[in-house]
């Protein structure tokens, strides 16, 4: 995974996830019919990689908030990433500030998340 900050889409997978995922709504899918089509894409990255699977469920949340049709078992994982750390060794291993920055960032989505 290639970060570039501590936003949601600040790393290549969420980035890529983001990108597909507009393309699914232009071509006419919606919210519900572009997430199935996120989870299938990146099934092997959700159980395989212990970094960026979690990142998949981030990005889909911050999306369908964006679109305004959260869905609650999207909603539910992410809470849990959130709550459980899922996901921040590469940010560990970055250093302190960094941990505490990608913190800050997750803390505010899940309060987007729990307002919904």
């Amino acid at each position: 995974m290639g970060t570039w900050g501590y936003g949601i889409f600040d790393d290549d997978t969420a980035s890529d996830i983001k990108g597909d995922f507009d393309e699914y709504i232009k071509e006419g899918l919606s919210v519900t019919e572009a997430t199935e089509s996120i989870l299938e894409e990146y099934q092997e990255i959700i159980e395989e990689d212990e970094e960026d699977g979690p990142t998949v469920y981030l990005a889909l949340a911050s999306l369908q908030m964006t679109h305004g049709q959260l869905q609650a078992d999207i909603k539910e994982i992410a809470l849990e990433i959130i709550e459980s750390g899922k996901g921040f060794e590469i940010w560990e291993e970055s250093g302190e500030n960094e941990l505490d920055e990608r913190k800050k960032v997750l803390n505010q989505l899940k309060l987007q998340l729990l307002r919904q």
